[in-house]
C-alpha cells in the first residue's frame, strides 16, 4: 500500500476514466434518430407522402402517421421523438459521458427509460390498434431501444452508488 509524502495516509487511487465507447455510440444513435425524427415532423406539418414507404397491408407508414394516435394531446408524436433527441444530444456528447455529475448520468438514464416507454406503447399502438406498422418509426424505435441498452450498460457499469 502507498501512502502520500504529505498526509502519511494511503494513496486513494483515481477513478478509471469511463470507457469511450458509450459516449461514441450513444452520439451517433442519437444523430440517426434525430435525423428520422426531423423528416418524420417535417413530413407530419407538410401532409406529404414522400415517406417512401408501402401504402399497402401491414407495412403502411401513411397510415400510420396521418392516424388519430399520430398525436398525444394534440402534439405530433413525430415532434415528441424529436423533442426526446434534441434533449438526449447534449446528455451523449462526449463530454457528458465524462462528467462526474450525476444529474447528467441520472438524467441521460431517466431520458432514455421515457424514451423506452414511449417505444412500447407506440408500437403496442401500431399493432394492436392500427394493424399498420411505419418502416421509419420502426426505425426510431430500434434507435431508441439500442440508445437505451447502451446507456443502461454504462450507467451499470460506470455507478458509484451516488
Amino acid at each position: 500500500m502507498s501512502t502520500t509524502k504529505s498526509t502519511g495516509r494511503p494513496a486513494v487511487p483515481e477513478p478509471a476514466a469511463p470507457p469511450r465507447w458509450p459516449a461514441f455510440t450513444t452520439l451517433v444513435l442519437t444523430v440517426l434518430g434525430l435525423a428520422v425524427s426531423v423528416y418524420l415532423t417535417i413530413e407530419h406539418f407538410t401532409s406529404s407522402t414522400t415517406l417512401a414507404c408501402p401504402e399497402t397491408g401491414v407495412i403502411n407508414c401513411q397510415k400510420v402517421t396521418t392516424s388519430a394516435e399520430s398525436s398525444i394531446v394534440g402534439i405530433p408524436v413525430a415532434l415528441l421523438g424529436l423533442i426526446f433527441f434534441v434533449v438526449m444530444l447534449p446528455l451523449c456528447v462526449p463530454a457528458a459521458w465524462r462528467s462526474r455529475r450525476p444529474e447528467l448520468r441520472w438524467g441521460r438514464l431517466a431520458f432514455t427509460v421515457i424514451g423506452i416507454g414511449f417505444v412500447f406503447y407506440l408500437v403496442y399502438t401500431e399493432l394492436f390498434t392500427l394493424d399498420a406498422v411505419c418502416l421509419w418509426c420502426t426505425a426510431v424505435h430500434v434507435i431508441t431501444v439500442l440508445l437505451f441498452a447502451v446507456v443502461a450498460m454504462a450507467t451499470a457499469s460506470t455507478s458509484t452508488g451516488d
